[in-house]
């Protein structure tokens, strides 16, 4: 409540619009317009009117910085100075294929006459297009009656007040008042250039603009219709203007610009540029990652875009529209679209960022915002969060009322990039809503939770966070999002909106999102209605009470929640699909680590020390856990001694999770056996136990070997694997098998026979799984059966210890397959 009733204190010295609002309507303002144009001589009903309001702050400045103890604009509205005014134009009607952004812009192209009308309802200015026809004709010789009739008729001003400044025309144009003379210097003078009268004020006792300036051009007009030929005699319209003190011809809206607001601009506008960039690049960041809650990001999207391509749209067919054509309709209307399209992504993904980032940094009101997600609106936290920010809002208001008054600057409207819009749109009440929500979704999610939330996630000091926080959206606030101007320069603006995203970002710190856009919503309609507030006019009175009523509709349901609500723990607790789906996928990332590790747990750690051998193998999945499988046993004698190595290679059909289990449910079978029994009978024995515990989409090949230190005797069965490889005397060849070579689980009942070698001093013998011979290059070329005997023929197996071989043949599949392997890859080198 101190914000709001310090803004009252210093509203005279701070509003704009303090002690003259807004006088008339739109409508009211056109149809006086109207009714004036034809007594100038033509009517408005073949052409197009757009008005707007015009805010004369160079004007204004002005006034201020010359005349004694600076008024203040409650000062200058009660003198009566043009410090703002209406300003319409009448133009070509649907002739345009242009699509315009300033009132100028459409002057430019298709306008006829501009006229303005001050907030006491008299015409201030009528300015004609140099080169589109001039629509005004005022009939008659007499200069000075038809001047006198223009200004003191239909102009409405007292000309008795004002004395006529003789010089500024020449008398022999008025001196024969019975016609004749007037008639010839008329018509010799009908591409003269424009007669300029003066009239200055008498006395400054009685309140009326100091000079008066009408300029007419001499015109003959030939008609010929059914009522036959004639010419008239008469004048056009070049322009009127009705000037206080230190007042130009040109009023304009704006200040000028200088070098200093030019660098700030490029500042300005380069920060919020590096932000859009930031934002899409984060929350494609987290598409891509699946942080996503696809419909509140729909919902954001649809909203921010209805809302922004809503409110252009009716302020087009209130402003533009009846000056353009069909094709100048089309082009503005896809125009709109695709800047609202284009902000509405902007938003959406700004939010997904947002949300991800506070969610994971557990910031204050996510849970209520998860709340109003799932629509439970009668929360005790939600109205708290209302009321905050409800109180933020007057405390904005009153730091930047008072910033304003101690800087001599003053409130402006600038609604839009058009300036002021809202009080030439007619339905007021539904377009400031729309948008000052869409800005308030756009300020809040994007400028202050975003930026607050990446400076948090980067920044480990919070101080120097929440810092950068309010120096970062301070600017990008200047730049976009605001509904509210001063007068200020740029450097001004930035010091202001820094000033107040300080509580801001104090207040997303400490109590969260929610607070802040209602804090940011209620400043800014807030502000936005002032104008409105105390009008003479109901139809326009009416905008500033009903959305006063419409602000008060959120505090007293949020009081209301507070007191009553359900609290929101009692909602229970909610957790985003995105972060189930990345628990279920840590959860299934863990159970394969240990799959994996209780696979490799399985096979050999270390191959075994004994005197005449050199063994070596290892397992190289294609994927976390694979399908193959390998192992060497020692058999020994009563004594301990190793009698025996058993070694054995398993290839499970298929690949991953769905081949490690068969896996690991052969090993065990294998291991149970391989220290006693012969490598035949362990796959008779087994292949039962196989077929019965594996579906029929499920076969596994297997190679098994057994070296008898004493004998030299190595005894080899296969169970549809592929075929060993011996290497002696440089000459690698595959080891033949006898039938039956059933893989084991496609029969219940096979008798395996084995394959029996005499082996010698430096052979070398090979066990390997299909993935070395299939592995494929980029070429989409497979390695070869046929050259993995000569891949072992290349490398100089006498003089390399088993480990380093069998490390030659790991580099050499992977090399080849650009470490992309289509299947398990695993091999047992043994040298004798």
């Amino acid at each position: 409540m101190a914000g709001i009733l310090s803004y009252f204190i210093l509203r005279p010295d701070i509003e704009f619009y303090a002690s003259a609002p807004i006088s008339e309507s739109k409508a009211q303002v056109e149809e006086k317009i109207g009714e004036i144009v034809q007594e100038l001589g033509f009517s408005v009903d073949s052409l197009a009117l757009m008005s707007t309001r015009r805010q004369h702050l160079s004007y204004t400045k002005t006034l201020q910085d010359t005349i004694e103890e600076s008024p203040s604009p409650a000062a200058l509205n009660k003198k009566g100075f043009h410090i703002q005014s209406w300003e319409t134009v009448i133009g070509s009607a649907k002739s345009s294929n242009g699509v315009f952004a300033t009132l100028e812009q459409l002057f430019n192209d298709t306008g006829r006459l501009k006229i303005n009308l001050a907030n006491n309802g008299k015409i201030i200015r009528i300015n004609s297009h140099n080169e589109n026809p001039n629509p005004t004709f005022i009939q008659g010789d007499s200069l000075f009656s038809i001047a006198e009739k223009v200004v003191g008729d239909i102009l409405g001003y007292d000309l008795g007040i004002y004395e006529l400044k003789q010089d500024s025309f020449d008398n022999s144009v008025i001196a024969d008042n019975e016609g004749q003379n007037n008639r010839r210097e008329l018509n010799n003078g009908r591409d003269e250039e424009s007669l300029e009268i003066v009239w200055t004020v008498k006395t400054d006792t009685v309140r009326a603009p100091e000079k008066l300036i009408l300029r007419l051009q001499p015109i003959v007009r030939e008609i010929n219709d059914e009522s036959g030929f004639r010419t008239q005699f008469g004048f056009t319209i070049q322009s009127f203007s009705a000037l206080d003190s230190f007042e130009p011809e040109d009023l304009k809206s704006g200040t000028t610009d200088n070098s200093e607001d030019l660098l700030f601009s490029y500042i300005l506008f380069s920060t919020l540029f590096l932000l859009i960039i930031l934002i899409f690049a984060v929350g494609l960041k987290n598409i891509f990652k699946g942080k996503v809650e696809w419909r509140r990001a729909v919902v954001i999207f649809i909203a921010i875009s209805a809302g922004v391509y809503g409110w252009r749209a009716i302020y087009y067919i209130y402003s533009y529209n009846p000056f353009l054509s069909t094709a100048g309709i089309f082009a503005g209307t896809v125009n709109n679209l695709v800047f609202a399209l284009v902000v509405g992504l902007y938003a959406a993904l700004a939010y997904i960022s947002w949300e991800a980032l506070a969610r994971s940094q557990g910031q204050h009101q996510i849970d209520i915002i998860d709340a109003l997600w799932q629509r439970k609106f009668f929360v005790s936290e939600t109205g708290s969060g209302l009321v905050h920010g409800f109180a933020f809002g007057g405390i904005v208001i009153g730091v930047m009322s008072s910033i304003l008054y101690f800087s001599g600057e003053f409130l402006i409207q600038a609604d839009s990039q058009f300036g002021f819009s809202e009080a030439s749109i007619t339905p007021k009440l539904l377009t400031i809503n729309m948008s000052s929500w869409t800005t308030t979704w756009l300020v809040c999610i994007a400028q202050i939770g975003f930026v607050y939330s990446i400076l948090q996630h980067w920044i480990k000091r919070e101080w120097l966070a929440s810092l950068l926080a309010i120096v970062i959206s301070g600017i990008c606030i200047s730049v976009l999002g605001r509904l509210i101007g001063t007068s200020g320069t740029v450097f001004h603006d930035i010091l202001i909106y820094l000033s107040i995203t300080v509580i801001f970002i104090y207040a997303i710190k400490e109590f969260g999102l929610l607070t802040v856009s209602t804090g940011w919503w209620f400043f800014s309609v807030f502000l936005m209605i002032q104008p409105y507030i105390g009008s003479s006019s109901i139809e326009v009175a009416y905008v500033g009470w009903v959305q006063s009523f419409i602000m008060a509709g959120p505090f007293i349901y949020g009081f209301i929640a507070y007191r009553y609500g359900v609290s929101v723990s009692e909602v229970g607790d909610y957790i985003p699909e995105y972060e189930e789906r990345m628990a279920q996928h840590l959860r299934v990332e863990k159970e394969i680590e240990i799959a994996r590790e209780s696979q490799y747990k399985l096979m050999p750690l270390k191959a075994p020390k004994v005197d005449g051998i050199d063994v070596y193998g290892f397992f190289l999945p294609s994927f976390e856990v694979g399908g193959d499988y390998f192992d060497y046993v020692l058999s020994e004698d009563k004594a301990g001694n190793p009698t025996a190595i058993n070694m054995a290679v398993v290839d499970v059909s298929g690949k991953a999770m769905r081949a490690a289990m068969p896996a690991v449910f052969t090993s065990g079978l294998l291991l149970s056996r391989m220290k006693d029994d012969m490598p035949s009978d362990i796959l008779s024995r087994i292949t039962e136990p196989i077929f019965y515990r594996t579906d029929k989409r499920t076969f596994i090949t297997c190679a098994l070997a057994r070296y008898e230190f004493e004998t030299m005797q190595m005894s080899i069965a296969n169970a549809g694997h592929c075929r060993p490889i011996l290497k002696r005397n440089g000459i690698a060849e595959y080891i033949h098998t006898p039938a039956p070579a059933y893989p084991l689980g496609i029969k219940k009942n096979v008798t395996y026979r084995a394959e029996t070698i005499a082996m010698k001093k430096g052979d070398f013998f090979l066990l390997y799984s299909d993935g070395l011979p299939e592995a494929v290059n980029e070429k989409g070329e497979r390695f070869g059966f046929e050259e993995v005997p000569r891949l072992l023929e290349s490398i100089d197996t006498d003089s390399l210890s088993a480990y380093e071989i069998a490390q030659e043949i790991k580099r050499t599949v992977q090399k080849f397959s650009n470490y992309q392997l289509v299947d398990d890859t695993t091999i047992i080198c043994l040298k004798v």
